[in-house]
């Protein structure tokens, strides 16, 4: 088989670099190891981070590629090429219209999220982050029933809407002014569903309109074949070994492009790149990111980096024992995170890559962190959703599961935890009297933009902090979990995989968790793993078009 591109994994950053290497003029084949397209994008909340993007000049706030470089600097440092940082800049506002211009994928602002160090140089308080519109299911037609799906829907009672939109409804109880904001969600959920018309949001629907994309264009996926081996002559790749439904088949193409996602799901490499105590078990990656393409690009002769770090999440096991992240709930007030020695270590609504990694550090020098507890009280647990639990919604079921444990002292509540009772009951006195001052004089809770965001402006003086005394009181165990792990194939700023000496290895790209991020070792804002997957998709798919067209084969 003779394609001129081939492309490996079928999330967004390999999707996007199909559409890109097609508009280009390659034939192109997608590839797909598992029987569902979409990876982790199609869990996700699926918005993506562009700077300086159109929708922008729709906004009160400005933006430019040198505010986001200088935001980029401020938060990566020096552990990414001035190159790459400045090519994703440059291309992220070109990927957004190419899709966007082209009917490929619609997209809105999501309307006042900042950026997750706003205070930082460069960046800013709204609307760098976009986010796909909802999408009729039925427009996919049979390809619906292949697409990845969640565990559990996004919201409860079969209500389908964007995140914006969500995280507006979710605020009924303690905002309902800001909910009604929202009400379509409901009328449109009633429609589609007395109608039939199944409706996508978030990840699912940013895969559904690339599917569709690639549909149009004619694009060929194949699902249940996976990568082997890459083939290589004279320093080239010239296409893959494949194996579909057993059967193994040789492609010869001009260009390989790996976005086959991370290697999460594979506890042999966690444990050799992240450490012994790595672990597969709180990962709300794709079970099919195994690192395969990854491994494939080392055997070619690829460098790698990041390896040693992952996107990080703070994260609980539901009751079917399936992990499920916490985001927004930990910018609400009324509520703690402490160790088992009953102390706090971190401002809980501070980013979750961010907070996990304090989670680990206090848990290395001994704090017992691993896993943490949050600690919240019934006035929080009765105003606010908590993974997927609607406000004042506590099933027996739950309770029973361990999934959250009840108690109606704090006393008792410690005892049932295994935590220190002095050292928690130390710890609320002194935070319940931070909270009703209205400042964290330990953590700053409250003090940043994006906790703010998170929080409860009802609440006064300050919307993320609100004492912890009403019973019953609740606790929730965290674990350091993570999106998907963002180590991997080391890229130039045109999304070539680099070999020895740090030359690129022609003819082979990656993008997405298969290539180490160009984030670095940070998480700068929502959408700040999507935004780069499908911009070097996009760039990856540029430039070998470019390649073939000028007769590099």
């Amino acid at each position: 088989m003779e394609v001129d591109c081939l492309v490996v994994g079928s999330g967004a950053a390999a999707m996007t670099a199909a559409l890109s290497a097609h508009a280009g003029g390659m034939r192109t084949l997608v590839v797909e190891k598992t029987d569902r397209y979409g990876g982790t994008t199609a869990l996700s909340g699926g918005v993506v981070w562009v700077p300086n993007n159109h929708l922008l000049a729709t906004q009160a706030d400005s933006d430019s590629a040198e505010d986001a470089l200088t935001y980029l600097r401020a938060c990566v440092g020096n552990r990414v090429s001035e190159e790459r940082l400045r090519a994703f800049v440059e291309a992220a506002p070109r990927m957004l219209r190419f899709l966007s211009d082209n009917g490929h994928v619609s997209f809105d602002t999501f309307v006042g999220f900042p950026d997750y160090f706003a205070e930082r140089p460069g960046g800013k308080a709204a609307n760098r982050s976009v986010e796909p519109q909802v999408l009729d299911g039925s427009r996919l037609g049979a390809l619906l029933q292949t697409q990845r799906s969640r565990a559990r829907p996004v919201a409860p009672g079969g209500l389908v809407g964007t995140m914006a939109e969500m995280r507006a409804l979710a605020e009924v109880r303690s905002r309902p002014l800001t909910a009604l904001k929202a009400w379509r969600v409901v009328p449109r959920s009633l429609w589609a569903r007395l109608r039939g018309r199944p409706l996508l949001s978030s990840g699912q629907a940013l895969v559904g309109w690339l599917r569709l994309a690639l549909e149009r264009c004619g694009v060929e996926v194949l699902l249940n074949t996976e990568l082997v081996e890459l083939q290589v002559a004279e320093g080239q790749v010239t296409g893959a070994l494949l194996r579909e439904r057993g059967v193994e088949r040789e492609v010869r193409a001009s260009a390989v492009i790996i976005g086959s996602g991370g290697f999460e799901h594979n506890e042999a490499m966690r444990r050799r790149f992240q450490g012994e105590d790595a672990t597969s078990d709180w990962t709300s990656g794709s079970v099919g990111n195994t690192g395969g393409g990854i491994e494939a690009g080392m055997r070619a002769g690829a460098h790698t980096d990041l390896m040693e770090d992952a996107w990080w999440a703070p994260t609980v096991l539901m009751p079917d024992g399936t992990p499920q992240i916490v985001i927004f709930e930990r910018g609400k007030p009324g509520f703690v995170i402490v160790n088992r020695a009953g102390e706090r270590y971190v401002n809980e609504a501070a980013p979750y890559n961010e907070v996990v990694k304090a989670m680990q550090d206090n848990h290395a020098s001994g704090g017992a962190a691993v896993p943490s507890f949050m600690i919240m009280d019934a006035t929080y647990r009765s105003r606010y959703p908590f993974a997927n639990l609607l406000p004042g919604v506590t099933p027996q079921s739950v309770i029973d599961s361990g999934m959250l444990i009840r108690a109606n002292s704090v006393a008792e509540l410690a005892r049932t935890l295994g935590v220190d009772e002095s050292g928690l009951e130390r710890t609320l006195t002194r935070f319940n009297q931070m909270a009703r001052d209205g400042r964290d004089e330990d953590f700053q809770r409250g003090e940043h933009a994006f906790d703010r965001f998170s929080g409860d402006p009802s609440v006064l003086p300050n919307g993320c902090l609100a004492p912890v005394e009403t019973p019953p009181f609740y606790a929730a165990r965290l674990y350091p979990g993570d999106l998907g792990t963002k180590g991997g194939l080391a890229t130039d700023a045109h999304a070539r995989v680099l070999g020895a000496g740090g030359n690129p290895i022609d003819g082979l790209y990656a993008a997405g968790n298969a290539s180490a991020s160009v984030m670095g070792e940070t998480y700068p804002g929502a959408g700040g793993t999507i935004g780069p997957a499908m911009t070097f998709g996009y760039v990856a798919g540029q430039h070998a078009a470019e390649r073939f067209r000028s007769g590099s084969r």
